[in-house]
């Protein structure tokens, strides 16, 4: 067990550095070293379903338990699974176009079986749903004429219609172990956990809840600004994360399952984007569409409307629509799932359900939601994930618009996270139920090679940072990080670094930053240290949404020239390596008022002075003429600073001092101003720079998805070739994204200069259709990526002796861009990409490399 703890936490610390969804990894992973499996006798039937004439096997049948809510469709190839602990043995398969068949199956056993379906004649106005050979037309297909009705309506009788509505809402997201086995090492000497078990909606197979979070809001809504505010009147976690830094797990949590609206044309779940099958622009291009059958259901008669995509290996859904048989098209129910042949990681099965009910002849609302997941890696590891969705006491038009004076979308009540058990039966719903995960708790952690388990997972958690409390509303100190502890340079050799941050326990406004390093080839001590006000109350740390934050700051440092845009900090044990850098020691006070708004709109406003000096073989000189250099000791910058920042529809992962994006389909237009001043404060140059950045991710439906960066800068005024554009330069094997990985540190140096990053990612379309590449589910990457610009005599020093000479490596551009290209594959083992890179030109440039490998680490579903 010893072995296992180690061997998680070493693989997840080579995940972190370039991964937006770690801490699923926590929980896919660390987490699955406290869990007991626990076999209980249910009835499971493996089975597939064929046609009785031809023998091949037929596609999305429904195969149910009789007088029971348990059952499934089977997949591309006739295959299903279903259970149930109810004693129901009778399994009913049911498909148009075929008679119904009942087979008998014995109780409490798993059976393995073969069910063939004889044909039936039809009339002429159904659609048949047949293997393989089917013929299947949108022209004059009654199923396809229908979706178009009811899209054409969708939005006609939703709440969101109504001027003003108030809603309570209940949401519990569980995370358990699923299929146990009491038989199975290392579980058996852990009987304790008999009474914690429970049954999963996907088929009642057995489950172990290890993680519970419920959520109790109030919701409204205003029409005429299309304005939401979600009060949070509750908030309650049980189970193992109680033991650990839950901070970003929920900011994952909430991107990967986010609520379902099935009106909207593209549905993103799991950090994914689903064609939906109410799709406006895709749904009948992208669906195959068949009317099944009229069901009742309270007591009314709705359409069954099947859908399955054209192609069962693109992103999209498999299921059923129960349509209102009136000319409302409303929209009663919904299930679906997705393809088993879908290139989705980890998923081993998806199923959603909806259910609405109707309070106006024009008004349909949400009653109740289930998401269900069963995930595994590699087929050992397995996890289920189920979020269930209550709504319940609507009021309409009845106007509130206090509430919406507050800017925050989401309101927390004092004391959301403190409600009593009275509260919670009261607000409770009959989905719920008490899986006593306090006492399961207290039996795990009386066990020491668990508990020590559960360390790790909450360091991992806090991105490397170690509190000094074991109670979470008691520590004042966080120390770190992991992967800053240790990295390598040519100027420092080996660094050592140790990092401290103080948290809102030690004062709830005041937040205290800084850590010591040292490099034992250099034999010099670097430090930094913080002081932060943060003018909004913060929950734990500094940097928490939305930031209002006055900062100091005075920092001694080794510095990367040409090293702009990496999401690792430099010192990180990944980015170490003995490749020729640009290093100068730099010495920076700075005071800064940072200040975002819910409307994703954010400003930075800064002032600085910075002294640089040369480390390692870089020099400063000037040509003072007749080939004598005079050499500068340092460099010294005077600068203010406001940087502007617009991100449509962002979310994120807050990690103390760094976020990670979530995807997002909206724009990110970012703009500065620099401005230095010479003889201010010492400043020895006068200077401004402009900059202006726009991010946006293209979703192209079942192709992929391309991640765009483009960038304009310009520099006016004389400064020193430190101060010069260039692109980012990459010296690590680590793929990172906005920096070149075949460019040399400030290989090239402009005063104005355009920079574009193009990253397609395929998600497996070209290898899903290939027959010995689509079982190994890869996915393509393509990128494509340069810069061009132009450098003015007054910052090149042949024409500016004033100025620093360029060292020999760095030159100026020609009317040719630099650009790069790269090729790879993603998905290796589920968590691993590697790119090969290639440089299009400046070719003959000195000690430049033409190709190269790349790596990364990147989870995605």
């Amino acid at each position: 067990m010893a072995k296992t703890v180690y061997s998680f936490y070493k693989l997840l610390m080579n995940i972190i550095l370039n991964t937006k969804t770690f801490q699923i990894t926590v929980c896919i992973f660390i987490l699955s070293l406290i869990c007991l499996p626990l076999a209980s006798q249910i009835t499971v039937v493996n089975g597939t379903v064929k046609d009785s004439l031809s023998g091949e096997p037929i596609s999305f049948v429904t195969v149910r338990f009789e007088n029971s809510t348990s059952g499934s469709l089977t997949d591309d190839k006739g295959k299903f699974r279903i259970g149930n602990n109810q004693d129901k043995n009778t399994v009913v398969v049911s498909q148009m176009g075929y008679r119904t068949k009942k087979v008998t199956v014995p109780i409490k056993q798993t059976t393995n079986i073969v069910i063939e379906l004889s044909p039936e004649g039809v009339g002429l106005n159904e659609v048949v749903i047949r293997p393989k050979k089917e013929k299947y037309s949108k022209k004059n297909n009654p199923a396809v004429e229908l979706i178009k009705k009811v899209i054409a309506n969708k939005n006609n009788y939703t709440i969101t219609n109504q001027d003003y509505y108030k809603s309570e809402e209940y949401d519990r997201i569980l995370f358990a172990f699923n299929e146990f086995n009491k038989d199975k090492a290392p579980f058996k000497n852990f009987e304790y956990l008999a009474d914690y078990t429970s049954y999963s909606k996907i088929d009642n197979k057995l489950i172990l809840p290890f993680s519970v979070r419920e959520t109790s809001s109030d919701v409204y809504y205003r029409k005429s600004s299309n304005d939401t505010r979600r009060v949070f009147k509750g908030y309650n976690i049980e189970g193992l994360d109680q033991t650990i830094n839950t901070e970003s797990i929920d900011d994952v949590i909430k991107g990967v399952f986010k609520d379902i609206s099935i009106t909207d044309n593209d549905i993103e779940i799991l950090l994914r984007d689903f064609v939906s099958p109410l799709s406006s622009s895709n749904a009948v291009d992208f669906y195959r569409w068949y009317i099944i059958d009229t069901v009742t259901i309270e007591q009314n008669r709705y359409i069954n409307l099947g859908f399955v995509p054209f192609n069962t290996r693109d992103v999209g859904f498999i299921g059923n629509l129960y349509i209102a048989a009136d000319s409302t098209y409303a929209l009663k129910r919904y299930a679906m799932r997705i393809p088993s042949k879908a290139n989705i990681n980890f998923i081993d099965e998806m199923y959603i359900w909806q259910d609405f009910e109707q309070k106006a002849p024009n008004l349909w609302v949400p009653k109740e939601g289930i998401t269900a997941i069963e995930a595994s890696l590699y087929g050992t590891i397995k996890m289920y994930v189920e979020k269930n969705k209550a709504y319940q006491k609507f009021t309409f038009n009845q106007p509130l618009n206090s509430i919406f004076h507050n800017p925050s979308p989401e309101i927390y009540l004092k004391d959301y996270k403190k409600q009593d058990d009275e509260f919670w039966q009261a607000h409770r719903p009959s989905i719920s139920e008490d899986l006593h995960m306090d006492n399961m708790m207290q039996d795990i952690l009386s066990n020491k090679l668990l508990n020590i388990g559960i360390k790790v997972a909450d360091i991992v958690s806090s991105n490397g940072y170690i509190p000094t409390s074991s109670d979470e509303e008691k520590n004042k100190v966080d120390i770190g990080t992991t992967m800053n502890f240790y990295s390598f340079n040519l100027v420092e050799g080996n660094r050592f670094r140790l990092t401290g941050a103080t948290t809102r326990n030690f004062h709830k406004h005041l937040f205290l930053y800084g850590y010591l390093a040292y490099g034992t080839k250099d034999r010099k001590f670097k430090y930094m240290s913080e002081v932060t006000w943060a003018f909004n109350n913060r929950k734990y740390h500094k940097d928490e949404f939305p930031r209002n934050n006055l900062s100091f700051s005075y920092k001694y440092d080794v510095n990367a020239l040409g090293q702009r845009f990496l999401q690792a900090e430099r010192d990180n044990i990944f980015m170490s390596t003995s490749k020729k850098r640009k290093l100068t020691y730099e010495r920076m006070g700075q005071i800064e008022f940072i200040k975002e708004y819910y409307n994703n709109f954010s400003f930075n406003i800064f002032s600085s002075i910075r002294e640089t000096k040369p480390a390692g073989s870089m020099v400063f000189e000037v040509n003072k003429g007749n080939s004598i250099l005079d050499t500068i000791p340092h460099l010294r910058f005077s600068e203010v600073g406001v940087i502007l920042r617009y991100a449509q529809n962002e979310k994120f992962v807050q990690q103390r001092r760094k976020r990670r994006n979530l995807p997002s389909n909206g724009f990110i237009y970012t703009l500065g101003f620099y401005s230095g001043f010479k003889d201010v404060f010492g400043g020895q140059f006068d200077y401004q720079k402009l900059t202006l950045s726009i991010d946006k991710e293209f979703w192209l439906n079942k192709y992929g998805k391309v991640y765009m960066t483009l960038l304009g800068e310009k520099v006016w005024g004389e400064v020193p070739f430190t101060m010069l554009l260039s692109g980012s330069s990459n010296s690590s094997f680590t793929i990172q994204r906005g920096s070149f990985d075949l460019l040399e540190s400030m290989e090239f140096t402009n005063d104005v200069q355009f920079t574009w990053h193009l990253d397609y990612r395929m998600g497996g379309w070209l290898f899903n259709r290939l027959p010995l590449l689509k079982q190994l589910k890869l996915r393509e990457v393509f990128g494509f990526k340069g810069f061009i610009g132009s450098l003015s005599k007054r910052n090149n020093p042949k024409y500016n002796s004033d100025l620093l000479v360029f060292p020999n490596d760095v030159f100026s551009m020609g009317d040719t861009p630099y650009m790069e290209v790269n090729v790879g594959v993603e998905n290796i083992f589920q968590f691993f990409r590697i790119n090969y890179v290639r440089r299009l030109n400046y070719l003959d440039n000195p000690n430049v490399s033409k190709s190269g490998i790349r790596i990364g680490f990147d989870l995605r579903f």
